[in-house]
């Protein structure tokens, strides 16, 4: 993970130097394909046992997405985005959470080729363990990040995002409850292609 973050730094810091002559178009009525990849860090769940109810512990995870970002003027983009994340809990075995997200950015004035931005959105959660029946929920997220600006065409993208979302219940094979809690942090890198 590591290895990850420094290459993730160093190609941002590369891609700024190199690219001191590229210009920033306008935003309006662009539209722009995302991919990401990144680093999960979800929330802890609850199983029920005869002894009282138990705190599930998770691991860091894996994430990555696609989506659609489109420019309503200036400052302010639409995006739809579709993520999938997977990640160890010391009870309910692996989970993996698809997320489907709509939302909005306000985007910052560039400086110096870098694009800061705040975001806003709501979120269905596909929530799936091994060999145990949970249900969808939804949530809400918050994000901000910084796009570095390549050329009229591309960008690249580092963003942290959090999601806030309602627990979903947990039938485990034994008869045994639980509550499946599928709020999360994640980190990611990623690029940004415009369409037109």
């Amino acid at each position: 993970m590591r290895k990850l973050f420094m290459l993730s730094a160093g190609a941002l810091l590369l891609a700024t130097t190199l690219t001191a002559n590229a210009g920033a178009e306008e935003l309006r009525g662009r539209l722009a394909l995302t991919g990401k990849i990144g680093v999960i860090n979800p929330a802890k769940s609850e199983l029920d046992t005869p002894q009282g109810t138990m705190v599930v512990s998770t691991d860091a995870g894996l994430t990555g997405g696609l989506g659609l970002m489109f420019g309503v003027d200036e400052n302010v983009a639409v995006e739809l985005e579709v993520s999938r994340a997977s990640f160890h809990t010391s009870n309910f075995g692996t989970a993996q959470i698809t997320d489907v997200s709509v939302g909005a950015q306000y985007r910052f004035p560039e400086r110096q080729r870098l694009v800061p931005y705040l975001g806003a959105g709501m979120d269905v959660l596909v929530n799936d363990l091994s060999n145990r029946y949970t249900n969808t929920t939804v949530g809400a997220h918050l994000s901000a990040g910084v796009d570095c600006i390549l050329n009229r065409q591309a960008s690249l993208m580092l963003e942290a995002k959090g999601i806030e979302s309602f627990s979903a219940n947990v039938d485990t094979p034994s008869g045994q409850h639980g509550e499946f809690d599928p709020t999360n942090l994640s980190v990611t890198v990623g690029a940004r292609f415009f369409f037109n």
